[in-house]
């Protein structure tokens, strides 16, 4: 690798960061079911979640340690998109050392950068490159894996070997399933030993002269001349550079004693038996969970995902690099394939809601057999230009050409990149903190916040584990895992979960937590996030109450008067905090409903185009509420709580309206309430400090 392409490797990464850092979520999302544990744990050195994970978590304690950006939250964030810049680089690094030299050195750069930036700005990769996850790590991982096994293929060096091995233990800790491309790098090592290696470190460039060695080659340190003692060496600094990397999952039985996930404690890492479980052994249920009648439409689940991030010209292209690997670069096919139908093999059959991130490797593999196809199509349109040419008697001028059509093809990575910038773009995706900033705003003091368990809990326990926020309100999930009704002894009780829905699901509360008929009053409504993997409702806080709520206004005196009907009721008029409003900050509001009929009915309050939050009249409580308290005929309730107005809200003065929920824009639909200012005075990454308490 010359220079240059160190430079243009060293380009596609900073090119790659610069994107990523634009559209980089600024902390806490729910884009991720484990994004909240995952930026957490990393900062307090903890355990997560099964298999454990514990170089992430060991780099992700550098990140959020020693960067000077944002929050804990956003520093693991942006080690993500550090991690997916490198695999990009990566592949590019990965394609310059194996493409043929049958092609110029100008083209076979353009070959390898355009599947570098595709990977890049593809929909998934480009995503999990923007948030507290694991699958950009260790898309890196692999990357820097495979560069290791090329550079020890070249030079046959020990210590290459040596490095292969001890990447590829290391790479565990980012993703376990690594392990299942073991098979394709033993083949590829045994071919390496018993196949000459030519005079660039490759496999030949056809199968013809596999056995060929050039003369001008010299022989490699540790070659074939003594295929025996190199099999034994490579076995032995296998076995030692592996083990060594592996050896990082000594951490779970060190850090056991800080899990609090009721789940994953039934498998506690404390025992032989234990780190089997937490590691090779979980998840049994998501293993081989489909029957193999059920495999084709499977398959055509991952082509879906396939032609989602690359389309048809890249699956075309990806499909003619497979060919072109089998026959220039036979040893690559077998490395580069068999680790690619391992990986699919084993995840179309893999039973999970979010399916598309562990295809992730895959595509990283299908970018390097586009690199490969756009080899052949280039060989193949230079061969027909030489031809056209030499027909029409013209002379041969092709460095034109080739600096314009090569420049062409690496700015063709500007389509995904334009196509998918809207969907990745998370820079304002600040509604779980926002909410969370409000919940430590309106929560009384020594009171106790009942959230739900084991990962799904993180996005309330970042902040205590992290700021120590509110060190008075008590998290009974978080001292542990088994909390006791008795913790709640003269406190007042708040929950981000109904008290009716909270015992479902993996995020369950112990069964006897929360024991008596609450009422769940509303008392805070967030933003509800765009994506949240259909596991939470929408981000409220509840008040748990044994009484009955105010609901029944006996003499109702609203601020503005409105006298519209909404639905089964007549919207009185309302009480508002502020008609001027930082974003980000909390607008607390009242409604006075005259009820026509007492029965169930849904709006929403919006400010401007922005939907704040949707309840139903009587904040869900009106059927039960009039079986407890009688509501005659002309009643009046109100429904009063707090709203969170979103950290990203552009100054300016907005339209507060309400209109009934479900209903479309169409005029005459939504009342015009009041006009409220936001103005923007304090950043949004500072006021989540300031409350954090740092």
């Amino acid at each position: 690798m010359t220079r240059l392409d160190r430079f243009l490797a060293i380009a596609v990464f900073i090119i790659t960061l610069a994107v990523y850092a634009l559209t980089l979520t600024p902390s806490l999302s729910y884009l991720s079911p484990d994004g909240s544990e995952l930026a957490t744990v990393p900062y307090v050195l903890g355990l997560a979640h099964s298999p454990g994970y514990p170089l992430y978590t060991w780099l992700g304690f550098l990140f959020s340690r020693l960067v000077p950006l944002g929050d804990a939250a956003y520093r693991i964030n942006l080690m993500s998109a550090v991690m997916g810049a490198l695999a990009a680089a990566g592949v590019y690094w990965i394609l310059i050392r194996t493409l043929p030299e049958s092609l110029p050195l100008p083209w076979r750069r353009a070959a390898a950068a355009l599947p570098a930036l595709l990977l890049a700005f593809s929909k998934t990769f480009w995503a999990q490159s923007l948030i507290a996850e694991v699958y950009a790590p260790n898309a890196a991982g692999i990357a820097i894996t495979l560069i290791a096994l090329l550079r020890w293929e070249r030079t046959r060096r020990r210590l290459d070997f040596f490095l292969f091995a001890l990447a590829f233990g290391l790479s565990l800790g980012l993703h376990l399933s690594d392990l299942g491309f073991a098979p394709a790098f033993i083949l590829f090592i045994l071919l390496c030993l018993f196949e000459p290696v030519d005079k660039h470190g490759g496999a030949p460039e056809t199968m013809a002269n596999v056995n060929a060695r050039p003369a001008s080659a010299s022989p490699a340190p540790n070659d074939t001349q003594h295929p025996g003692r190199s099999l034994l060496s490579v076995v032995i600094l296998g076995l030692l550079g592996f083990s060594l990397g592996a050896a990082q999952f000594l951490w779970l039985p060190f850090r056991a004693a800080t899990l609090i996930d009721r789940a994953m404690l039934r498998s506690a890492p404390t025992t032989p038996a234990g780190i089997y479980n937490y590691t090779l052994g979980a998840f049994p249920s998501f293993k081989f969970a489909f029957p193999l009648t059920a495999l084709p439409d499977r398959l055509v689940i991952y082509l879906d995902l396939l032609n989602q991030q690359f389309g048809l010209i890249g699956i075309g292209l990806g499909i003619v690099g497979l060919f072109s690997l089998l026959a220039r670069r036979t040893r690559h096919f077998f490395l580069l394939v068999g680790m690619y139908l391992v990986e699919i093999w084993f995840f179309i059959q893999y039973s999970a809601f979010d399916l598309d991130v562990f295809f992730i490797p895959a595509h990283l593999l299908w970018a390097v057999f586009i690199g490969f196809g756009l080899f052949e199509i280039i060989r193949a349109a230079q061969w027909l230009l030489a031809i056209m040419r030499a027909a029409a008697g013209r002379p041969n001028k092709t460095k034109p050409i080739t600096a314009l059509a090569g420049c062409m093809m690496i700015l063709f990575a500007a389509v995904p990149l334009r196509n998918n910038w809207a969907a990745n773009d998370f820079s304002k995706d600040t509604a779980v903190n926002d909410f969370y900033a409000g919940v430590w705003s309106v929560l009384p003091e020594n009171s106790a916040l009942v959230t739900q368990s084991g990962v799904f809990g993180y996005d309330a326990f970042y902040w205590q584990l992290v700021y120590n926020t509110r060190a008075d309100v008590l998290l009974p999930l978080l001292p542990g895992p088994n909390p006791s009704a008795q913790d709640f002894a003269g406190r007042d009780l708040f929950t981000t979960t109904r008290a009716m829905t909270g015992n479902q699901g993996p995020g369950a509360l112990p069964a006897d937590l929360l024991k008596g008929n609450y009422w769940s009053i509303p008392v805070l409504f967030g933003q509800q996030p765009e994506e949240s993997f259909g596991r939470r409702e929408t981000l409220v806080l509840y008040h748990l109450t044994a009484d009955p709520p105010p609901l029944l206004e006996a003499f109702p005196d609203p601020q503005f008067i409105v006298e519209e009907t909404v639905g089964p009721a007549q919207l009185l008029g309302f009480d508002l905090s502020t008609r001027r409003i930082e974003s980000g900050d909390i607008l607390y509001v009242k409604f006075y409903w005259r009820m026509i009929a007492i029965t169930s009915f849904r709006v929403e309050t919006r400010l401007g185009d922005l939907t704040l939050e949707q309840h139903e009249i009587g904040l869900g409580l009106l059927g039960r509420y009039s079986l407890t308290v009688p509501l005659p005929p002309g009643s009046v309730i109100s429904d009063s709580f707090a709203l969170v107005i979103p950290s990203g809200t552009a100054p300016g003065a907005y339209a507060f309206t309400l209109r009934p929920a479900g209903i479309g824009s169409t005029p005459g639909t939504a009342i015009n309430l009041a006009t409220v200012d936001v103005i923007n005075e304090t950043g949004t990454m500072e006021r989540w400090l300031q409350i954090a308490g740092k």
